[in-house]
């Protein structure tokens, strides 16, 4: 490698890791603020709790529920079928007839 390209990615190199530093930089800080905040709550002095709030209004009734319907009757167990007699099983075939290798001749002198 030339000293240019080698230069250019240690460039890109810190760059990226400045980059990655900043960005984890803004994603961490708004909970280091909230923790700060809840612990600035705690110095403050003791407050009087609020007045009850208002009760709420009553929730209208349940629908009726409805009638179930009658389940349907059970299926009728059906009769065992007598098997099949079996088959009687297929000859074989070969796959495929052996070759014959043709002797070459050889030509005569």
């Amino acid at each position: 490698m030339t000293d240019k390209t080698e230069t250019v990615k240690l460039s890109r190199r810190a760059l990226l890791t400045r980059m990655g530093l900043a960005v984890g930089a803004v994603y961490v800080a708004p909970a280091m603020v909230q923790l700060d905040a809840a612990e600035a709550g705690t110095a403050s002095g003791v407050s009087t709790p609020s007045a009850p709030s208002a009760p709420s209004q009553p929730s209208r009734p349940a629908r009726p529920a409805r009638k179930s319907r009658p389940s349907r009757p059970a299926r009728k167990p059906r009769k065992a079928r007598k098997s099949r007699p079996s088959r009687p099983a297929r000859k074989s075939r070969p796959s495929r007839p052996a070759r014959r290798r043709i002797a070459k001749s050889r030509p005569s002198r």
